[in-house]
């Protein structure tokens, strides 16, 4: 198998485990200092999973494919990661610009 045959394999494999890593944090969305402590516990969740397909490195022609097959697993997972951030981010700028009583129905 080449390495981008393998690079394939793996992603399948990634993409139909039911054990993907989850964050389950909870943090101020508004504090840059929790936003990073949780972008790097999302580095280290990514780490940790590829753990179990370590065994996979070997096969590899060049191990470096390997490696940055999980450097671009864990910008996806910061990916994901910001963009609920953001969600959650603008939904509190919304929430302090609505003027008291806008909500209520008269």
């Amino acid at each position: 198998m080449t390495d981008g045959e393998l690079i394939l394999a793996l992603t399948k494999v990634v993409n139909n485990d039911p054990e993907k890593p989850i964050l389950n944090q909870e943090f101020n969305p508004t504090d840059p200092i929790a936003v990073m402590i949780v972008l790097y516990e999302c580095d280290y969740a990514v780490e940790n999973y590829m753990k179990k397909f370590s065994d996979w490195r070997e096969k590899f022609a060049d191990p470096t494919v390997y490696d940055a097959f999980i450097l671009t697993y864990q910008a996806k997972a910061r990916q994901d990661v910001k963009r609920v951030i953001s969600v959650a981010q603008q939904q509190i700028a919304e929430e302090l610009n609505e003027e008291p009583g806008e909500d209520e129905e008269t």
